[in-house]
C-alpha cells in the first residue's frame, strides 16, 4: 500500500484518540464557490499522472516505513504498512507502553487489533473502506471505483489553492479530494472514518512529496479527527516481488471469525 492510502487508514488515530480521551471533530477547509471549474476528469487523471500510479497499481508489492507521532497523547511510534497485489494489506504500530496496533485486509476478512479495544472483524461499512483503502487503484483514483467526480469549488486548503472534488465511490462512500491548481497533486482531503465508535468527520493534510522509485508520495500527512492530531512521517517506500510474503489474519482473529462449533 501507498503513503496516500496507508495514511488515511485512520483506524490508528481512531483507537489512540479514544484512548486520549479526544472529542470534537475537525473543520472542514474553507469553500469560495466559482463560476467556472475544471472538469473533475481531468483533475483526478493530472493527479494519477503526477504521482505515477500505473506503476503503483502494477507492483507485486509496496512496503512502506516511518514514523508517527501524536504531540498531545505524548506518542511516537515506527509503523510499517506491507500491501500485496491485488488488494491485500496489513498495517502494524508499535507504541512504546501501550503495545501493536495492527489492521489488515487478507483479501476476504478485514481486521483491527489494538490494546484499547482489542482483537476485531471489522464489518459493514468499517470493512468496506479498509477493503477499498487496501486496493492500490485508490490511491490511483482510478475511474472505475467511482460512480461520479464533480468540481465543487476553487478553495485553498493546506495553504495552497486547489480545487475541491467530490468523489462518490462505488462502495457507497463520499469523500472529497483538494488537488493543487499548480502541480495537480492532492493537498488535503476530507470524509468521514466508519469506526465502531461511529461516522467520524476525518481532515487529512498532505505535503513533502518525494519520489520512491515509480512513485510520488507524500512523506509528510496531518490526520485531524476528535479533536486529536496525528503526524505520520514517511522514511522508506520499497517495491518487491511478493515472493515469501504473506499477508494472514492473527490467531486471535481467526478464532473471531471461526464458524460455531469449527
Amino acid at each position: 500500500m501507498t503513503a496516500t492510502q496507508s495514511l488515511r487508514l485512520t483506524i490508528v488515530l481512531t483507537a489512540l484518540a479514544a484512548a486520549a480521551a479526544g472529542a470534537g471533530a475537525g473543520a472542514g477547509a474553507q469553500q469560495t464557490a466559482a463560476s467556472s471549474l475544471p472538469a473533475a476528469s481531468a483533475l483526478v487523471a493530472k493527479y494519477a499522472n503526477a504521482i505515477g500510479a500505473p506503476a503503483m497499481i502494477r507492483a507485486p508489492q509496496v512496503t512502506t516505513r516511518g514514523g508517527m507521532t501524536m504531540s498531545a497523547a505524548g506518542i511516537s511510534a515506527p509503523f510499517e504498512l506491507i500491501q500485496l497485489a491485488p488488494n491485500r494489506m496489513q498495517m502494524v504500530t508499535t507504541i512504546p507502553s501501550v503495545g501493536v496496533i495492527q489492521v489488515g485486509f487478507d483479501g476476504t476478512t478485514a481486521w483491527s487489533v489494538d490494546p484499547m479495544q482489542g482483537p476485531r472483524v471489522l464489518t459493514g461499512k468499517e470493512a468496506d473502506e479498509l477493503r477499498e483503502q487496501a486496493d492500490p487503484r485508490a490511491t490511483g483514483r482510478s475511474p472505475e471505483l467511482f460512480t461520479s467526480v464533480q468540481t465543487v469549488a476553487d478553495t485553498t486548503m493546506n495553504g495552497e489553492r486547489c480545487y475541491l472534488v467530490k468523489l462518490s465511490w462505488k462502495s457507497g462512500r463520499e469523500t472529497f479530494d483538494c488537488y493543487s491548481a499548480t502541480s495537480g497533486l492532492i493537498v488535503g482531503s476530507k470524509s468521514v472514518q466508519q469506526t465502531q465508535m461511529g461516522a467520524i468527520p476525518v481532515i487529512t493534510l498532505y505535503s513533502d512529496y518525494k519520489k520512491f522509485g515509480d512513485f510520488l508520495i507524500p512523506t509528510k500527512t496531518v490526520n485531524s479527527m476528535m479533536g486529536q492530531e496525528q503526524v505520520m512521517t514517511v522514511t522508506a517506500v520499497e517495491v518487491g516481488t511478493g515472493a515469501g510474503v504473506t499477508i494472514t489474519a492473527p490467531a486471535e482473529i481467526k478464532a473471531l471469525a471461526k464458524p460455531a462449533g469449527k
